[in-house]
């Protein structure tokens, strides 16, 4: 029973006893009255009787009134009082049903009310945080002094600074761990007091989203302003480890050829508390299987640690012990779907395992790897582009180069045939013989450089043949080593024993062989060493290409290392220029690399070098894979003697000088020669001629009509007759007309009388051309 129903209880029986007293008064006043009518006069007793009576009569009445109005009142107490405690309940059921923790805090910072959202957020249950300090419950130990400061100050100055407003705050949690909150405080009077009403809500998940998404959005900046996947990673990483506060982040990176991960770049907060963490792991790799990188690598997916102290495949817990890391994430690099590198994340706070984080950290994963795919596109896209530029560069000046050295065979062939025929005439005491022989040397170097030149255009006579590569280098190996100078450079070959067999002319190999040689021994003018090294290479579609662009599939690499001074960027740029050279003036003709360049393309393959400055340089040549078997070349001996015969040659050649000179020559090896300047004249020649032709002797390249042109009209109307071309190159495009193949007989200027009467009587005789 409460107080007001006390009151109203002990109200009633007091009018219910006053009642009883007043009506016991009256029966006695009546009995009284009875009494003295018997014995007094009847005047007196009515006199003092009657207003008694009344009186009596009246208190009972006003008696009786006042006890059904102190009836109702009571009524109406426990009405009201019922009321109240039912708006009680309801606001305290509301306040308790609150999505926010409500915590009410009187003048003294004491609670006087904490809500069930409260105890959630909080981990304070209503028994433990009624009646203590807020401070000592949810307020971090740093911040307890401006709390209590502020409460004063309001209480003095009746203004604070966080009262009625909403502001963001770090909240402490009964277990220790702090957590963003969301904090308005309204202050309010009740008499000469005050007490202050706190709305909290936790934020945390909040937070969690903001980060991450402005982590996605750091991600995405960084890659648009970035260049290269190295200059991109260790932005991220900040970037990530900033938004997420994570603590230290470390790009371990893939070496393909070891197979191995090693620390490329690494971040830590401002504290520095990781730095022998991270100094440790500079040095450290990791292979497949090993450790959380290692892991990450071989299962190709994301790994959470919750503690790495307590991982026991964890290899350095020892050491994040000490520096205090715990926690532990990481997630792989893929590009093109092979796996290019890991990132990891380490927290100095224990973390649980965030299934949503790990899903927003494989996004980045993702986002990364289309970067590094687009890089590599474009990158690969340059490439293509200034190999095309270089390519058309190259096509133009081996056009001119291939129609300069044409000019200048017919010229050395007129010079190197008539110094072999005055020769041939010189007694070997003459005087005049010494100097013609220095004019046949000086026309035979000639030759040299036109070959050279054709080589370069890729305009030069190819024997191409199914070769082995390593026979090819152990047949050179001690012309090399003369070369080279044992006792300056070494000399080291690699050769694999399984190595497939490639087809192209073994001369033109040889002497890519010695151009490289030759470089590397003059890179290396104090010494050093010089690796040849063959092996077998697949080129897939999912791999990463060369220095140079390669079609998918099989090849025979053919690599060539030196130790010497190496080149910087801008003379790799011109290599391959002809005449480009980077020798002293008067040491080079600058046609080597060029001369390489182009025996490689005409042969099928492909060259690329990568040098740097004081590190070397590397040639690797790449010869497509064939599938037949190795020729083994016929062994030829003796030397080649002027051939004779009787049959009758009509020789057609635009160039005056060596028209004369073939026709001199054959006509002293016993032949008929009849000569034309161009093909129509050879055809009205051939059709004068009663007699028979035994052979047409042509230029490839001439006015009018071409050599194919004429021999074509001419062998209609003489079956018989056999074809020898003649050319300063012999991939001229009068070879891809009319069914003429490059294996029809061919001699190559510039050629001596002695190759030119035996190539004739070869082809009268119907022996294979060569």
């Amino acid at each position: 029973m409460t107080q007001s129903e006390e009151r109203t209880a002990s109200t009633a029986r007091r009018y219910e006893w006053i009642t009883f007293v007043m009506v016991l008064l009256t029966l006695a006043t009546l009995g009284v009255g009875t009494f003295m009518l018997a014995r007094v006069e009847r005047s007196i007793v009515a006199a003092v009787w009657l207003p008694l009576l009344l009186l009596l009569l009246w208190s009972t009445s006003r008696l009786r009134k006042e006890y059904r109005q102190a009836q109702q009142e009571s009524a109406w107490a426990r009405a009201a009082e019922a009321a109240l405690l039912q708006s009680q309940e309801r606001n305290r059921a509301i306040v308790d049903t609150a999505l926010d923790g409500v915590i009410t805090i009187d003048a003294a910072g004491i609670v006087t009310e904490w809500n069930a959202q409260a105890t959630a957020i909080f981990g304070w249950a209503r028994e433990e945080a009624m009646g203590r300090l807020l401070s000592e419950t949810i307020i971090p130990e740093r911040d307890r002094e401006a709390h209590a400061s502020g409460i004063r100050e309001y209480l003095k100055t009746g203004v604070g600074p966080v009262l009625n407003r909403r502001i963001e705050i770090a909240a402490r949690h009964r277990d220790g761990h702090e957590f963003p909150v969301e904090l308005a405080v309204s202050p309010a009077r009740i008499g000469e007091t005050y007490i202050f009403s706190a709305f909290v809500r936790d934020i945390t998940d909040r937070r969690q989203a903001e980060r991450r998404l402005a982590s996605q959005y750091a991600v995405t900046r960084v890659l648009s302003e970035s260049i290269t996947l190295e200059q991109a990673v260790p932005r991220i990483i900040q970037a990530v480890g900033e938004s997420l506060e994570w603590d230290l982040g470390v790009f371990w990176r893939l070496e393909k050829q070891s197979g191995t991960l090693r620390c490329l770049n690494s971040w830590q907060d401002e504290t520095g508390a990781a730095d022998a963490f991270i100094t440790e792991m500079q040095s450290q790799v990791f292979k497949a299987g090993v450790g959380l990188p290692g892991k990450i690598l071989e299962s190709g997916s994301p790994v959470w640690i919750r503690d790495v102290t307590k991982e026991p495949a964890f290899i350095r817990a020892d050491l994040a012990a000490k520096t205090g890391v715990r926690s532990a994430f990481g997630f792989p690099i893929r590009i093109g779907g092979d796996i290019e590198g890991v990132i990891e994340f380490f927290s100095h706070q224990v973390r649980e395992s965030d299934n949503e984080l790990i899903s927003m950290i494989a996004d980045v994963g993702l986002k990364i790897g289309q970067f590094g795919e687009r890089t590599r596109a474009e990158e690969a896209l340059h490439q293509t582009e200034a190999q095309l530029r270089q390519a058309q560069k190259m096509e133009a000046v081996g056009r001119l180069a291939g129609g300069v050295a044409h000019d200048f065979n017919n010229l050395l062939t007129v010079i190197r045939g008539y110094s072999e025929l005055i020769l041939s005439r010189l007694a070997p005491g003459d005087p005049a013989r010494r100097e013609m022989d220095e004019v046949k040397k000086a026309a035979d170097r000639a030759a040299g450089l036109t070959s050279q030149l054709l080589a370069f255009s890729r305009r030069q006579f190819v024997a191409a043949k199914v070769l082995d590569l390593n026979a090819l280098v152990m047949n050179m190996d001690q012309m090399l080593r003369r070369l080279l100078g044992e006792d300056v450079v070494e000399l080291s070959e690699d050769l694999d024993q399984k190595l497939w067999a490639i087809k192209a002319d073994p001369g033109q190999i040889e002497q890519v062989i010695m151009n490289l040689a030759v470089n590397a021994r003059d890179a290396m003018p104090t010494g050093g060493k010089l690796t040849i090294q063959t092996k077998n290479v697949t080129i897939g579609k999912g791999s990463r290409r060369h220095a140079v662009m390669l079609e998918p599939g099989p090849y025979v690499l053919l690599e060539m290392r030196d130790t010497g001074q190496g080149m910087s960027e801008e003379t790799q740029a011109h290599l391959f220029e002809p005449f480009f050279t980077t020798k002293e003036k008067g040491k080079g003709t600058g046609l080597g690399l060029s001369t390489v360049y182009g025996i490689v393309k005409q042969s099928g393959g492909t060259i690329a070098i990568e040098s740097k400055v004081g590190q070397g340089t590397t040639c690797k040549i790449f010869f497509p894979k064939v599938n037949e078997a190795v020729q083994t070349a016929p062994v030829i001996g003796g030397a080649i003697s002027r051939a004779t015969g009787r049959e009758t040659i009509l020789v057609v050649e635009d160039d005056p000088s060596v028209r004369g000179l073939v026709q001199e020559t054959l006509r002293l090896s016993g032949y008929e020669v009849l000569v034309a300047r161009h093909g129509i004249e050879a055809l009205l020649t051939g059709a004068k001629h009663l007699g028979p032709i035994h052979l047409l002797l042509t230029d490839v390249a001439m006015p009018q009509m071409s050599g194919p042109e004429v021999a074509e009209k001419l062998t209609v109307v003489r079956p018989e007759l056999k074809v020898l071309y003649m050319s300063g190159y012999p991939d001229h495009p009068v070879f891809d007309q009319g069914g003429v193949k490059r294996e029809t007989a061919f001699l190559h200027k510039p050629f001596t009388p002695n190759v030119l009467t035996q190539k004739v009587r070869d082809v009268l005789d119907g022996k294979k051309a060569a």
